[in-house]
């Protein structure tokens, strides 16, 4: 909920929170924030348990929800925030359950980047790997990942909101 400006560049949330069950970054209600280079990985072990298992949503935390369709954590999650700068992002999903079956069809996670209606984002560069959607607003996506290849992974070059 910082109100900035905040300047977080190369984060990489890969061995700090791989096994965060619910997302790897989540801003609520902030303000003014610079965020570059940023490199995440969701657990390898989802959806088997779905997010948010083996823990529970406290929505006074802001937590996100989950359904049957939505069941892994967000590399992502932006919330009631505004001046967001996304410059250059890698959000990578590079298992189902341990298994890395899912690569062959880019179909690992459904999304993984996501900001609510209420925001005020602009993003930059942002590579996904293994993911149906790059990006969604209110958890419905809105680029499709395969429209998007650029090699192994998928790279999108600028969105705003």
């Amino acid at each position: 909920e910082s109100q900035g400006p905040v300047w977080l560049i190369g984060t990489l949330l890969i061995k700090l929170a791989e096994h965060a069950a619910l997302y790897q970054y989540s801003l609520v209600n902030a303000q003014n924030h610079y965020i570059g280079f940023a490199q995440t990985e969701t657990p390898y072990y989802q959806p088997s348990p779905a997010a948010p298992a083996p823990y529970s949503t406290v929505s006074s935390y802001n937590d996100p929800t989950f359904s049957s369709s939505i069941n892994m954590a967000w590399g992502m999650y932006i919330q009631s925030s505004n001046n967001i700068i996304i410059f250059g992002a890698g959000f990578y999903s590079f298992f189902q359950n341990y298994s890395q079956t899912c690569l062959t069809t880019n179909t690992c996670q459904a999304q993984i980047f996501n900001i609510d209606s209420a925001s005020n984002v602009i993003a930059y560069s942002v590579s996904t790997v293994a993911t149906t959607y790059q990006l969604s607003v209110s958890q419905n996506g809105v680029i499709r990942s395969s429209d998007n290849v650029d090699g192994f992974q998928e790279t999108f070059t600028a969105w705003s909101k």
